[in-house]
């Protein structure tokens, strides 16, 4: 702990001595960050939820051809409509990667050379529909961002077309669902970011009144999220629907850095220069701060370990854990300079100036304790700066110690005061009581609803999904309900193959929500009289006689393609049926030596993703609350020490179960982050809340409720000031347009409240308990706790 105290006076050193260096190299990281950020693409839809795998990767490259529709609707067989449909065809075959376009257009081409006039001619090929459709299909292998250029020249090309009016156009597909889902995704991270920083200004302005620039901390958050957007960048993580929940959420943690530094260097400038100011709060808020900030770090990485299968999680992770580490430094390298050279103009204007003067006439009294992010600097080091000089010469004036009796601390930090020690002195029954409550709440959890339909995850008024559902009630499911098999092997045109597949089919459909089945065993017949060859040679001829477009949707660079068809409007549990009963229609069926056949893509592939991590939820919060107590155990070397800011956190992990089923709120991937995530953040509140009540514990005739009143008193206040101002940023995300991103935002604001209600409630009847425990150990091994403690 000495030794990471004094790294940070060592920092606050050079901070002071070089404020300009320090604010020049701030600023050659954001032009830095700007190019990182220019580099950020957006994956969006099942492909963020599918993780690397060999066989998705072989049907991606032979099979997979993205598609753009286009629903025509209305006077389908005038000549104008056919027409306007073959000059879509027409320029849309010319765009780079698209493989080829099918339309009515062609057929009537095919029959007569051209369009002709005459309606009735143009019905003698089409019949008399009243819609019909083109699709555009591209060459497989595509990503989205090399798709969504395609989309955007269709919308040219409709444009251009001229379809007579009142005929109806609607343009819908993957790329057209992945182009405005990333258009969307963009907007809505850039609004909530926005939301974010005019809440934070809300809450400095209001809740930190008497701080000298007030608003500076959210000039530093800012530019701490601008070098996240320059990390993500450059590491290659795309945004995605989960990513843009963070940005939100490190403006509410990194928020709280920044104002816990600001606040202890406005504290020890009221009795010293700037040049020892600093040095000084920095040695004493700095450790424990970034021990907050890097069980916030590690409360992510949790996540990123539970979730490295899933694209979509260890982006959000990784992005969470740029995000705290460089608010973090913003803080240091953008405040704290800030802070030193207009604490200097104010020396230099007004000379050697004492208390009243350097604050203005003294803090307002509505403005956040300094005291209240105390440094853990209960440790006995001589430089232990915890207690603000002015308020030791203030008690040396009246006679008094206590600080309850401080009027700094206001109603608020009495009344937490006396709260906390009517708590702590009956602790048997407060515990109690929250180990009901979070037994009720991990009850309750196994009650909650989940939201794994990643169409779920999206708004349901978006246009490019409104029109992907008239195409589906259209179509009567269309693309959305076809899963496919990929065969692997080395002699897949054999007959035996081809009547394993006639097989499979079989049993394939007699299973519950399987539709149908198309196979090259499907095709081959459609093409010899519905019989399958005795021969190989047999089944070349056949093949040879099928146009090369069409044999491509079932045999290219060696593997076979067999699409399943599933029933329409399948619920997240029905999808997860339907992939068993394949498998099992799989193996049943029995394929020959040889050949492997694997269920493939992402339809079939992230929603089991989605929901494993759902259910692994309890593994994902357990390593949180591993990690975070390996890094205070490290911290501390003092188990009680380690043991103790957890508790309220466990607490709160099944409070929030509660809270959730109060709400309505449904457990989504995302969520199921959050237990991990709520024990890295909440540490901070409950090892201040500690830090300060074992200071107070070694005050002469100091006893436990004594010193867990005055910690309650002192730092009540000031954590309680700045959850509301982490809430605040957190609220952002309730005003969301993505369904899973207001939900998140919901349960993140009540479980920041229960963190605060759990360090405040339960955490000095822990301590209490905890405390008493290791002063019998240490009695009955004949040592005193003075002994127990480490040598810094």
């Amino acid at each position: 702990m000495g030794a990471l105290r004094n790294l940070f006076r060592a920092v606050g050193h050079e901070i002071q001595a070089h404020p300009v260096a320090t604010l020049t190299v701030a600023l050659i990281l954001l032009f830095a960050a700007f190019g990182g950020a220019a580099q950020i693409t957006s994956v969006t839809g099942d492909q963020a939820f599918t993780g690397s795998n060999p066989t998705l990767e072989k049907f991606n490259e032979a099979f997979d051809r993205g598609s753009i529709a286009v629903l025509v609707r209305g006077e389908v067989t005038d000549p104008a409509t056919i027409r306007a449909m073959a000059r879509f065809d027409d320029r849309m075959s010319e765009v780079e990667n698209v493989a080829y376009v099918s339309s009515p257009a062609d057929q009537v081409r095919a029959e007569y050379g051209r369009i002709p006039d005459s309606e009735a001619k143009i019905e003698r090929v089409l019949g008399q529909p009243n819609m019909a459709f083109v699709n555009v299909v591209f060459e497989p292998g595509l990503t989205q961002p090399e798709e969504r250029p395609i989309y955007t020249e269709a919308l040219k090309a409709e444009e251009w077309a001229r379809f007579p009016a009142g005929v109806g156009v609607i343009i819908t597909g993957s790329a057209a669902f992945s182009a405005q889902l990333s258009e969307l995704i963009s907007q809505s991270t850039n609004q909530l970011l926005g939301l974010a920083v005019g809440l934070m200004i809300v809450a400095l302005f209001f809740l930190f009144r008497g701080v000298r620039l007030r608003l500076l901390p959210i000039v530093a958050v800012f530019v701490g999220v601008l070098y996240t957007f320059g990390a993500i960048g450059y590491a290659g993580i795309p945004n995605s629907t989960l990513t843009s929940s963070v940005f939100p959420i490190l403006i509410g943690l990194g928020i709280d850095y920044s104002v816990q530094f600001h606040e202890r260097y406005e504290e020890e400038l009221e009795s010293a220069p700037p040049r020892q100011a600093l040095p000084q709060a920095l040695a004493g808020i700095g450790p424990p701060v970034f021990v907050a900030m890097l069980a916030a770090a590690l409360g992510f990485g949790a996540t990123w370990i539970s979730t490295r299968g899933t694209p979509a999680f260890v982006w959000f992770a990784q992005t969470s854990i740029f995000g705290v580490l460089l608010t973090f430094l913003a803080g240091l390298i953008v405040l704290l300079p800030v802070l030193t050279l207009y604490a200097r103009i104010r020396r230099r204007g007004f000379g050697e100036i004492g208390l009243r003067e350097l604050t203005d006439g003294g803090r307002d009294e509505g403005a956040v304790d300094a005291e209240s992010v105390d440094d853990g600097a209960a440790d006995t080091e001589a430089d232990n700066d915890a207690t603000a000089p002015s308020e030791v010469a203030a008690a040396e004036r009246t006679g008094e110690t206590d600080a309850t009796d401080s009027d700094r601390v206001g109603l608020l930090g009495r009344t937490l005061g006396r709260t906390s020690r009517t708590l702590a002195a009956n602790p048997g029954v407060v515990l109690l009581l929250a180990l009901v409550l979070m037994g009720a709440g991990f009850q309750a959890g196994q009650q909650l609803d989940t939201m794994a339909d990643t169409e779920e995850f999206i708004p349901q008024d978006l246009p490019a999904y409104v029109d992907l559902q008239q195409f589906r009630s259209v179509t009567g499911g269309g693309t959305a309900v076809q899963y496919d098999v990929i065969v692997l092997g080395s002699d897949l045109r054999h007959p035996a193959v081809l009547r394993w597949m006639v097989e499979f089919e079989q049993v394939a459909v007699g299973m519950p929500l399987v539709q149908g089945v198309d196979s090259p065993a499907t095709l081959v017949k459609a093409h010899n009289g519905g019989e399958i060859p005795q021969t190989e040679a047999g089944v070349e001829r056949v093949l040879n006689r099928v146009p090369p477009r069409e044999r491509a949707q079932y045999y290219n660079d060696g593997y076979a393609h067999i699409t399943v068809v599933a029933a329409q409007d399948m619920t997240t549990g029905e999808t997860l049926s339907f992939i068993s009963n394949v498998h099992e229609a799989i193996e049943f069926s029995n394929p020959p030596p040889g050949v492997q056949p694997e269920l493939t893509g992402t339809a079939a592939i992230s929603p089991p993703s989605i929901v494993d991590q759902i259910e692994r939820r309890n593994v994902t919060t357990g390593l949180g609350v591993l990690f975070v107590f390996g890094l205070l155990l490290a911290y501390y070397r003092r188990l009680v020490k380690a043991i103790a800011p957890l508790v309220p956190m466990l607490f709160v992990i099944g409070w929030q179960n509660l809270y959730m089923a109060a709400l309505g709120i449904s457990v989504s991937p995302l969520g199921a982050s959050l237990g991990a995530m709520s024990v890295g953040i909440g540490a901070e509140y409950t090892i201040i809340v500690m830090e300060r009540y074992y200071e107070e514990k070694k005050r002469a005739g100091v006893g436990k409720l004594d010193a867990v009143e005055t910690a309650a008193t002192r730092v009540g206040k000031a954590i309680t000031v700045s959850g509301m101002t982490t809430v605040f940023g957190f609220s952002a995300l309730t005003l969301s347009p993505f369904p899973i991103l207001a939900d998140f935002g919901y349960l993140t604001v009540g479980v920041i409240f229960l963190t605060l209600v759990a360090a405040l409630a339960t955490l000095p009847p822990t301590l209490i308990v905890l405390d008493t425990a290791e002063d019998r150990v240490n009695a009955a091994l004949g040592r005193s706790t003075a002994d127990a403690e480490p040598t810094p």
